[in-house]
Formats: C-alpha cells, structure tokens, sequence
C-alpha cells in the first residue's frame, strides 16, 4: 500500500479553494474588460526618405473575433518622423495624425518615396477606390502624398447607365 505524501494531502485538500479563487480571479478579470490582445500587426514595409527624415510603414492588422482571425484586415499607411526602425507593439493604437491612409477590403499596398518630399502610396491589384477608402490626405506636414492604381470604381459598384 502507498503512504500518502502529507504536503501532497494538503494540496490536495487546498485545491478545491484554489480553483475558486482562481475562477473569481478570471471573472474578475474579464468583467474589469482585461482580456489578452485581440489585435495581430504585420509590418508589411516600411522606407525612409531619401534624406532619412521621414518614414512610412504599411502595418497589416487582423482582428481576433469569436476564437479566429478575420479574413478582412485593415491596412494602415502610417507616416512619422524617421528613426532607426519603426517601433509600432503589437495592437498599439495610431495617432490621427500619424495615419496617411486605413483602408479594408483592398488589395496588397506598396509605398516608394518619389523624392524627399513625395510619397507615393501604390495599390496593386486593387478593387477599392480612393472614394470608398474614405480620408486620404494629400499632404502630411511637409510631405505630400500621391495614390496610384485605385480604380474609378470600387468592385462592386455598379456604374451609372446611360440612356
């Protein structure tokens, strides 16, 4: 017959107060609004300009809804004053006055700096138009911004029938 370990018996009998704590813990937890990061960024680029006074960045975020990721995630185009690497921790949120452009249900963006004062956001294979993107400025301080290959009409727009 096995002896019972006594500092085991006592764990054992403990447990049962630990379990409870723990729960209550956890509902304290989640009705406080505490809940691990439901955010996941991707750097997709990020360039400086030809003087390294400015950086852009293109972060990709998905959102984590109901136990999965997404499968429309939003894609920011960020513009800040140029150091070494960008430094953006996962799920951080945006300045306004950091964002050139947010925009969902788009094609892959790509960013290229014309000259020092020209940055150029490109959208490949792109179904959104830059109507439908909603703000996009043309100019951030001192750099200007310039957007290519949005069409005329966003994919599921129907154009306009003329009699």
């Amino acid at each position: 017959m096995l002896k019972r370990n006594p500092i085991n018996e006592e764990m054992r009998k403990a447990a049962p107060s630990r379990i409870a704590l723990g729960g209550v813990g956890l509902l304290a937890a989640a009705l406080s609004g505490c809940h691990p990061n439901t955010r996941l960024d991707t750097l997709v680029q990020s360039a400086s300009n030809p003087s390294h006074t400015y950086r852009a960045t293109i972060i990709v975020r998905q959102y984590y809804i109901d136990g999965k990721f997404d499968t429309s995630p939003t894609t920011y185009v960020l513009l800040d004053p140029y150091t070494a690497k960008p430094d953006y921790g996962n799920g951080a949120d945006f300045k306004d006055s950091q964002i050139v452009i947010k925009t969902s249900q788009c094609g892959p963006l790509a960013i290229q700096w014309t000259d020092d004062s020209t940055l150029k956001v490109i959208c490949e294979k792109c179904g959104i138009s830059l109507a439908a993107v909603g703000e996009h400025p043309t100019g951030m301080g001192a750099v200007r911004v310039q957007y290519e290959g949005f069409p005329e009409m966003s994919s599921w727009e129907t154009a306009p029938r003329r009699n």
